[in-house]
């Protein structure tokens, strides 16, 4: 039966360009997992009234995550033209020679010298429209921000399938709990007996206390109801892998209901295997524990 996966990981990359008249842009958008939704931009200055645009559509596609939102502008080639005020480029090369001969320097000043020097070339065309920026860009960012979510949720089925297959072993696990659980008792009456026996030798051994004693120890080392709620955890914990959004607080609520159950029935053990199981479980569990963090 083929699963149906619905947890995204906070992990993923997108990448997409467009070309407008004012150049060649390119967006990209990484994440990684965090407690809560961080975004944070870099990008020209130009663009930065397309900000607000581009955090709500990702805010409304994303639930958690550190999210990085690069954008880069090629103008090779672009529309955009740019002008050279020539009166300012004469005065620049007209002081520069003024230097050139006063410090008896043999200098021949360069076009590419007089066209680096300040505000000599300008833009000629304003800036676009933030509005009008925006409705150029928004489809590579929507693309983007696909291929994120493409990434997001490809990571995210890779972590439930290995989750399901350590919820399986730690019900496993418990199963034998259970059935170790009956014969720790008798395993502990019949230490009991052959104690009493070797220190009383034939005289008669009081049975109502001895069934007593058994029974408080019993009462001490029982962790059925542990094993019961640890149970219905994995239960829950398998119903919120397939529901829809963010998931990964309440996986991680659980996961710590979880310890703590089989964290009671560690300390209850009087039983070497009890306690190996108790073990095999725990590292299971942290294993989870560490694959919930990247579950959006």
């Amino acid at each position: 039966m083929e699963l149906s996966i619905m947890a995204m990981s906070m992990t993923g990359y997108g990448r997409a360009s467009a070309s407008t008249a004012e150049g060649e842009f390119t967006v990209e958008i990484r994440s990684v997992n965090h407690r809560y939704l961080d975004l944070s931009f870099r990008m020209p200055r130009e663009l930065s009234g397309i900000e607000d645009q581009a955090r709500a559509l990702i805010t409304s596609r994303l639930g958690r995550g550190k999210v990085d939102v690069y954008v880069a502008v090629d103008r090779r080639g672009s529309a955009r033209g740019a002008s050279i005020d020539l009166e300012l480029a004469r005065w620049y090369a007209q002081q520069l020679r003024a230097a050139a001969r006063e410090l008896n320097i043999e200098s021949d000043v360069s076009l590419d010298t007089i066209l680096r020097m300040p505000d000599v070339v300008a833009a000629s065309e304003p800036a676009a429209d933030a509005d009008e920026l925006w409705q150029a860009l928004k489809g590579a960012f929507a693309e983007a921000l696909e291929g994120l979510e493409r990434m997001r949720s490809a990571e995210g089925e890779r972590l439930v399938l290995d989750i399901r297959g350590r919820l399986d072993r730690m019900e496993q696990a418990l199963e034998k709990l259970r059935a170790l659980a009956p014969r720790t008792v008798e395993a502990y009456r019949a230490r009991l007996d052959a104690r009493v026996a070797e220190m009383l030798g034939d005289a008669r051994v009081d049975e109502a206390r001895l069934a007593t004693e058994v029974a408080l120890f019993a009462d001490r080392c029982d962790y059925t109801e542990e094993t019961v709620r640890f149970s219905s955890h994995i239960r829950q914990f398998r119903t919120a892998l397939d529901a829809e959004g963010p998931i990964g607080k309440k996986l991680d609520f659980i996961v710590q209901e979880m310890n703590r159950e089989v964290n009671t029935v560690a300390s209850k053990a009087q039983d070497a295997e009890v306690a190996a199981l108790a073990v095999e479980i725990k590292s299971e569990l942290e294993k989870v524990r560490e694959q919930v963090q990247n579950i959006e």
